[in-house]
């Protein structure tokens, strides 16, 4: 297997992981959204807190030019944390969210 279908996989196994871990609040669930030809893996919170509508993303990963580029990360223990602990290096993760300015000072890949 190569590294992209490696990646694929991994991407998948976390965000999957994720989905396990019953939401704190309100009746709240998950969804994943895997696109394999586009390289993007979303997980989507969507249901009712308080009488209001919960609809958002929680992880999006996109995987391009062979690095993951974390786009958002609303965990508690951080989707990069969780790359680099299955064995990915560092410089082949790009904090999306992050401006380009501050990447550069970051221990990630700038781009």
């Amino acid at each position: 297997m190569d590294t992209l279908d490696n990646y694929r996989q991994l991407i998948r196994s976390i965000i999957t992981e994720h989905t396990r871990v019953p939401y704190a609040y309100g009746d709240i669930q998950f969804e994943t959204i895997f696109d394999s030809e586009s390289d993007r893996y979303i997980l989507m919170i969507l249901g009712w807190e308080n009488g209001h509508r919960v609809h958002g993303c929680l992880i999006h990963v996109d995987i391009i030019n062979g690095k993951f580029w974390i786009q958002r990360d609303g965990t508690e223990v951080g989707v990069a944390n969780q790359l680099v602990d299955a064995g990915v290096p560092k410089d082949q993760i790009v904090l999306g969210f992050r401006s380009p300015e501050i990447r550069k000072y970051t221990e990630f890949a700038a781009a």
